[in-house]
């Protein structure tokens, strides 16, 4: 899943083939992007001495992903620079000549490099973790796949899944938002009071901190006697709590919320319908499902089996 999402945004955002399945290894932007969160999660709460003495073999280590990372990405920039034909007017093209109205300047390299990065992390590191968690709960649960697959089969009875159809696979949507309920691959965000205030019984002066722990907020007892539970149909509008707005909130909140969430949403939903509609997924009954935590969370060492369908149904 790493894999696909690194060669989704690099196609759509940037016109750049990462050439993501050629190799069975990992790209290295994934390696050293996914190396650099897990040491960045940790270092955070570390303090700089520490790191200079006990952990100074990682903190070199980060060093060079994070030059070996800034290197790769300089040269997806490069090559579009050195292309004749007129680009294709994704977000790097946009990058590259829109001049800010204000003073009349273009982005600068440095910024534009900050910008793609950005991107590849929120939008591949976390993509892969949502339909690799996706993945996990498809395998343990036939009876979605199931579901899934005769809703595939309503919309596009042709097996020819086009982008017109995707809006309407509403179960497949209700699969990725109980997945994202379990495991928001954002563990939560923070908020700060902007006066004295009271949240339930407790006190809040104005600007102190709290963070959103959405493991516990998409567990409140609102969504149901066993909200540990997969079950898609929470997300029947019948059954979706009153107050689903303050209870859901995996892409965050607020004017910082996810900008890329409907870019999220599709491209996880087409992934996930194809793979459905080609494949069976089959339970490693020896697995069980353990979460790793750098920036983002993503399962541990997941295992599955696939198997090639003979009747595909997209």
């Amino acid at each position: 899943m790493n894999k696909l999402a690194l060669g989704v945004i690099g196609e759509v955002a940037f016109g750049y083939d990462f050439g993501s399945f050629d190799d069975a290894a990992p790209h290295e932007l994934v390696v050293r992007i996914s190396r650099a969160l897990k040491y960045i999660n940790r270092a955070a709460y570390s303090h700089p001495a520490l790191e200079a003495t006990m952990f100074r073999r990682d903190r070199n280590q980060h060093r060079d992903d994070i030059e070996v990372a800034q290197r790769l990405v300089d040269d997806i920039v490069a090559t579009r620079r050195e292309r004749d034909a007129p680009g294709s007017g994704d977000l790097l093209d946009l990058m590259l000549s829109t001049v800010d109205p204000a003073t009349g300047e273009r982005l600068s390299d440095q910024n534009i490099r900050n910008q793609i990065l950005t991107f590849l992390v929120a939008g591949q590191e976390t993509s892969a973790g949502v339909m690799a968690f996706a993945l996990h709960f498809l395998s343990t649960h036939p009876h979605v796949v199931e579901r899934i697959r005769a809703e595939l089969s309503a919309v596009c009875p042709d097996g020819d899944l086009q982008f017109d159809h995707v809006g309407k696979l509403r179960y497949l949507r209700r699969v990725v938002d109980e997945t994202l309920r379990l495991w928001p691959v954002a563990p939560g965000y923070y908020r700060k009071a902007r006066r004295d205030t009271m949240v339930g019984e407790h006190p809040f002066e104005k600007g102190e901190w709290v963070f959103v722990v959405l493991l516990q907020l998409h567990r409140d007892a609102a969504w149901g006697a066993d909200p540990e539970r997969f079950d898609p149909n929470r997300f029947e509008r019948s059954r979706v709590p009153v107050n689903l707005a303050d209870l859901y909130k995996p892409f965050g909140t607020g004017v910082r919320g996810c900008i890329g969430r409907q870019f999220a949403y599709h491209e996880v939903l087409v992934a996930l319908a194809l793979i459905v509609g080609r494949v069976d997924l089959i339970e490693d009954t020896d697995y069980t499902l353990k979460v790793d935590e750098t920036v983002t969370l993503k399962p541990r060492d997941l295992s599955l089996q696939i198997r090639e369908r003979s009747d595909p149904v997209s």
